[in-house]
């Protein structure tokens, strides 16, 4: 998910290191009810009325497949390049906010964009989503907007799920929660918001509850401890079975049934049933995971010293796939199969989720700059930034990482995301 890319400092780890970057939770919201597939058109003909066709969304142009465009923030400027990957063509991004110079990408959900900088989080609709009835699935493709800002004390991380966004601001450990319907409607109106005490923290809205780090005691940098606060933002930790406590809490995903956060000896999730269990990184780990990735049932785990961790949250089983050096970027396939990833010296791999074999290895971009890669995976193709020349790679994942091709996005991308087949 994760997602995408946290440019902020963090709690010292070994020099060279960088903080992988969170992919993105899969989520889906339906923006209309899905009604009959006749639509009607003779009667309303005869009757003389006009009746709303199947899967109508006002404003939104439907398509007969999924509109995908990528999307870049330069790490200099903060400014998000959009470009239409069915055609290659640029695509006009909204009007930037003012201060959007040192705003960095906190998070894509398929449709939205979650830039921020030291003041709020402002939220861009990409303008291209999919909507899923089940039995078949309806694509949408509308122009680029921006949604509006949320004001805040030093944003930290945003998550959102399929109904809901949470935001947490570091500075005043606020947590601030929208409904994701709304932000499709052009509003940002908030459900609930509460405060927890300033901290770097985390927030994310699961089972019609809301769960957050704490403050850590002794003026500890990082949380070792997570609450459950209900719709209304009251205290209902209680109500949160097994172990919910870890040291140095930094980094959470949300999956299908599923949280999980990024500890010092393991890592920590909550499920359905809201019972939280540590399992502890296996011994051949190099280091803990600073941030997860998460898959539609499985987390990533690229560990601070070198190689991936790929863990089912159900069994607790981790596969291990080794890197050449510490991992800066990872994305998992919408299906689980596979993991992508770029290290710091910027050579690709792709791994088999299943048994962690590393299936693909091939030198991607040059590494050693001052902005690290970014990669993200599709159904079907995977992308990787070079911060250096501008670009970004579109790449075969099932070929060896062959490259289909190259987008100019200008600039130095920071981190890229792909919306609008989710």
């Amino acid at each position: 998910m994760t997602l995408l890319r946290r440019t902020r400092a963090r709690p010292p780890v070994p020099a060279g290191r960088l903080a992988a970057v969170l992919a993105v939770p899969t989520l889906v919201v339906g923006l209309s009810a899905c009604g009959t597939e006749d639509s009607g058109t003779e009667s309303a003909t005869a009757s003389g009325t006009a009746e709303t066709p199947h899967g109508y969304v006002e404003g939104a142009d439907e398509a007969t497949e999924p509109q995908l465009r990528l999307s870049a923030v330069d790490a200099d400027g903060g400014g998000i390049t959009l470009v239409d990957l069915l055609t290659g063509d640029p695509v006009e991004a909204p009007g930037e906010p003012e201060g959007v110079g040192t705003a960095v990408l906190k998070e894509s959900d398929g449709r939205f964009l979650f830039t921020a900088d030291d003041a709020g989080v402002t939220v861009t609709d990409t303008g291209v989503w999919t909507v899923d009835h089940g039995d078949h699935s309806h694509y949408y493709r509308a122009e680029p907007s921006e949604v509006g800002t949320v004001d805040g004390d030093t944003p930290g991380h945003v998550v959102s799920n399929s109904s809901q966004v949470a935001m947490f601001f570091d500075g005043d450990g606020a947590v601030k929660v929208f409904p994701r319907q709304g932000l499709g409607d052009g509003e940002l109106a908030e459900d609930v918001s509460f405060e927890v005490g300033a901290h770097h923290g985390i927030a994310v809205p699961f089972e019609d509850h809301v769960l957050t780090t704490v403050p850590g005691v002794d003026d500890e940098e990082l949380p070792g401890e997570i609450s459950l606060y209900d719709a209304s933002g009251e205290d209902v930790s209680d109500e949160l079975t097994g172990e919910h406590t870890c040291p140095e809490i930094h980094g959470l995903v949300g999956l299908r049934d599923h949280v999980a956060f990024a500890c010092g000896d393991g890592v920590l999730t909550v499920d359905d049933d809201l019972n939280a269990t540590v399992t502890p990184y296996p011994q051949d780990a190099h280091g803990r995971a600073w941030s997860l990735v998460a898959g539609r049932d499985l987390v990533a785990a690229p560990f601070e010293d070198g190689g991936l961790g790929v863990l089912d949250p159900e069994s607790g089983e981790w596969r291990i796939a080794g890197t050449d050096a510490p991992v800066v970027s990872a994305a998992v396939a919408p299906d689980d199969s596979t993991v992508f990833a770029v290290d710091e010296d910027g050579t690709g791999y792709v791994v088999d989720a299943g048994s962690g074999e590393v299936t693909a290895q091939r030198q991607l971009v040059d590494g050693g700059g001052d902005t690290a890669p970014s990669v993200v995976l599709t159904r079907e193709r995977g992308y990787v930034s070079d911060p250096v020349a501008g670009t970004v790679s579109e790449r075969d994942v099932l070929d060896n990482l062959r490259e289909a091709r190259s987008v100019d996005v200008g600039g130095h991308p920071a981190a890229i995301a792909v919306t609008g087949d989710k």
